[in-house]
């Protein structure tokens, strides 16, 4: 049970990029931090690669009221789409679409705003990995 305490303490530790104060058995009265990974350490500075992983974000595109808008993001080269989402600039602009295209991914969007209302912005995010 300790040990399965200590190694989930370390896995957070790792994601996290910090430090978890733990002890184990041979050092139970020391009560010393555990440092995160290298590899956790670099994600916590660098922020968008996950375990092999880069989340990629597109510009920002601008949709007036009452229309649609289609923005797209491509991976990096030799990475391809895994997966894929968007960012809206608020709450009166909704995805109608969401979806790989070739190396990278599109987003579509409408903007409900009545008319005469304020543009909205939609972003395209692509999870993008190494080919298998």
């Amino acid at each position: 049970m300790k040990r399965t305490i200590i190694l989930a303490m370390a896995a957070v530790a790792a994601l996290t990029g910090g430090l978890v104060t733990t002890a184990s058995a041979e050092n139970a009265a020391d009560d010393k931090p555990v440092a995160a990974s290298d590899k956790a350490r670099e994600f916590a500075e660098d922020g968008p690669e996950i375990g092999g992983f880069d989340q990629v974000e597109g510009p920002a595109l601008s949709v007036a009221p009452q229309t649609n808008g289609r923005t797209f993001v491509a991976c990096p080269a030799g990475r391809v789409p895994s997966g894929g989402g968007g960012k809206t600039s608020g709450i009166r602009i909704f995805f109608t679409d969401s979806f790989q295209e070739g190396n990278g991914w599109v987003i579509r969007g409408t903007n409900t705003n009545p008319a005469g209302g304020g543009a909205e912005t939609i972003r395209a995010v692509a999870i993008c990995t190494a080919p298998r």
